[in-house]
């Protein structure tokens, strides 16, 4: 049976006293405690799935309903934001009918009045600045952080290729938003030797008639019709939320998990 973290076990880690670890998950606001150390010790409450007692996990968050933030980064392109609210959309809608909220986050900045945030495509620079400002979870979607401190949703690109080798045998052009996160375009470029990406609606214009394969939804809208075959594996939107959701409930209620990284197909 696995050892039972304990309170001692964070404060070591976190080289800091019990005590000071008990005011942290207590928010003692009236205490002088650095900024520095409550990230600290709420990223090694994080980092050891450390569950505190329920009556210390109910006075950081008494609200029933939990809110989740959602925040795409700035200075989006114009299919960034398509892709992105059509996400949002999606997600807000599960969270609803499970009696919880989204809220769209628009900045870097530190966030009180959410429970946890999801970042989606985000270079990791970005995603770690707005994580270092926060104390609560935070998930990357279509992002490698590659931190067990972290989950992390990524499109598994290995398997979405098999899946559109079969259903194009032909030949295909892979027609995809590229993602910030440099690393992802990288594996994307390797992984399908025939890519375009595309950033505008002006790009999806000059696209030919081949046969193409897209991974996200609103540009599977936006081409129908406008080319030859066009391959979209179903649902694939609708299992990417569902995964980063059911990370958002683990890392909310501290569940031990040894995995933390997933590809979504």
């Amino acid at each position: 049976m696995d050892k039972k973290i304990t309170i001692q076990d964070v404060a070591d880690a976190a080289g800091v006293s019990k005590t000071t670890v008990s005011f942290i998950l207590n928010g003692r606001d009236d205490l002088r405690i650095s900024e520095q150390t409550k990230k600290k010790v709420w990223q090694v409450i994080n980092m050891l799935n450390y569950r505190p007692n329920l009556y210390a996990k109910n006075l950081r968050g008494t609200k029933l309903n939990k809110v989740i933030g959602f925040f795409a980064g700035e200075d989006l392109t114009e299919l960034e934001k398509l892709s992105f609210y059509c996400f949002f959309d999606m997600t807000a809608g599960i969270l609803l009918r499970s009696g919880q909220r989204a809220q769209l986050l628009l900045n870097v900045d530190r966030f009180d009045d959410v429970d946890a945030i999801v970042a989606k495509d985000l270079p990791k620079s970005v995603f770690l600045a707005l994580a270092e400002c926060n104390y609560i979870p935070v998930i990357a979607g279509d992002c490698r952080i590659d931190d067990p401190i972290f989950y992390q949703v990524n499109l598994d690109y290995g398997s979405l290729k098999a899946q559109a080798d079969a259903a194009l045998p032909e030949g295909y052009l892979h027609v995809c938003i590229p993602p910030k996160d440099e690393s992802l375009r990288v594996q994307l470029a390797d992984v399908f030797p025939n890519i375009r990406f595309v950033e505008t609606l002006a790009d999806l214009k000059e696209l030919s008639t081949q046969d193409i394969l897209v991974t996200e939804p609103i540009l599977q809208k936006l081409l129908n019709g406008t080319c030859g075959k066009l391959f979209y594996p179903e649902g694939l939107l609708d299992r990417q939320a569902g995964r980063i959701l059911s990370c958002v409930s683990l890392a909310i209620d501290r569940e031990s998990q040894e995995q933390h990284s997933f590809l979504v197909s």
